[in-house]
């Protein structure tokens, strides 16, 4: 087998493993608090957990991404696997909400096995398939997130909460040593040295990049407002089996994302600008819905349709700006852009916290659906200027028919 081939199975095996492990216990956050003792404020306790995780992943992702490109990305997936799965052993032992405060900061610090992934096949993948790889590599990591919040309904109810972030940790330890063992790596030698403020720099002078960063930052700020107020909600529509039904939920959302991240690649003569666009547009009016709803079964099933604007979304930023990055500078744009987005996954929670703390969980689906509109409204401006490079690369999916 082709070694790019190899890397990318490997990898994507690795990232479904991984992507389980997280979305194992992170649906089920307002309920652990509850257990830990938290009577007040859960919503916006809720939104502090995940928020803070990704404050200090923000700090660290530009220093990581700079060392991937200096010493490798399979370095990486050690420091970022085994040490993410010590943190959630500790906080399988948090005795209160203080201390799981402090180890999701922990946590934070290590993060980034998934990146790194992203990273790793972005660099080791002829450009002619990079479409193809990053469609696949996506498909992986949706499968994770379906299994994962499924799995965790149907455990948490047999084995407790605890003991999900055991297991959690059990299954980073797995999915780690498949990255570090199963692949073989590429290096590209630095043409200069690394200098984190001047990368930030020359990506902020390349308009369209901009552009794209923001969309993802966007995207991400947008997508996890939902996170710590979508398990209250469905706890307000129903009443028996919450936990299943919770883990349902959260994973028909991957189900979409699974099916649509290699479609996305497969659209003729794929304009990717276009498909981002529209992506964004679909996302807004989908979370509008999703606010309205009463139904229960009626938000899962939008929950589904957006996973679908999600994966166009998802799909086309990250080739597009691995278009508009330079080979030797993708290691260190996707390090930028990882810390970048990690800002929007940290307002994202705590606006969605306030909002729903505040106004009623309904606003904050309304609040995400106006990030996805100032996204769309930012891309729309520079579609002219933009050169989408792969708007007739037929052959990238060649590889999926």
């Amino acid at each position: 087998m082709v070694q790019w081939r190899r890397n990318l199975w490997f990898l994507s095996i690795a990232v479904f493993i991984a992507n389980l492990s997280f979305t194992l216990n992170m649906p089920f956050l307002p309920r652990f608090l509850e257990e830990l003792g938290l009577e007040k404020n859960l919503s916006l306790w809720s939104g502090i957990m995940i928020s803070v995780n990704f404050v200090t992943y923000a700090i660290m992702a530009p220093i990581w991404g700079s060392l991937a490109d200096l010493h490798g990305k399979r370095v990486m997936f050690m420091r970022s696997g085994f040490g993410i799965a010590v943190t959630y052993v500790f906080m399988g032992l948090a005795a209160n909400h203080w201390q799981l405060f402090i180890f999701r900061a922990m946590n934070g610090l290590l993060s980034g096995f998934i990146p790194s992934a992203i990273m790793f096949v972005a660099t080791n993948t002829p450009e002619e398939d990079m479409g193809y790889a990053l469609g696949i590599l996506n498909t992986f990591i949706a499968l994770g997130g379906i299994m994962g919040p499924f799995m965790g309904g149907a455990m948490v109810q047999y084995l407790g909460l605890r003991m999900i972030f055991y297991i959690s940790a059990g299954l980073l330890f797995i999915a780690s040593a498949l990255a570090v063992f199963g692949t073989k790596e590429r290096i590209i030698k630095q043409a200069v040295k690394v200098n984190l403020w001047q990368d930030l720099k020359s990506i902020m002078a390349n308009r369209s990049l901009k552009v794209y960063f923001f969309c993802m930052v966007m995207l991400q700020g947008a997508t996890y407002m939902i996170q710590p107020i979508l398990p209250i909600r469905i706890a307000e529509l129903t009443r028996g089996n919450v936990e299943l039904i919770t883990g349902i939920i959260f994973s028909v959302i991957g189900i979409s994302l699974a099916i649509g991240s290699p479609l996305v690649c497969k659209i003729k003569k794929a304009n990717y600008v276009t498909i981002l666009l529209g992506g964004l547009l679909l996302c807004a009016l989908l979370s509008v819905v999703q606010g309205l709803t009463y139904s229960v079964l009626l938000l899962g099933v939008q929950r589904f349709l957006f996973g679908f604007a999600n994966a166009a979304v998802n799909v086309s930023g990250n080739v597009l700006i691995t278009q508009c990055a330079g080979e030797e500078m993708r290691g260190r744009v996707f390090g930028t852009l990882n810390g970048l987005t990690a800002f929007g996954a940290v307002f994202g929670p705590l606006m969605g916290g306030f909002l729903g703390e505040h106004l009623g969980t309904p606003s904050a689906f309304h609040g995400s659906a106006v990030l996805f509109v100032l996204a769309g409204y930012a891309v729309w401006k520079i579609r002219h200027k933009a050169v989408d490079v792969l708007k007739s690369r037929v052959e990238t999916c060649s590889c999926l028919e």
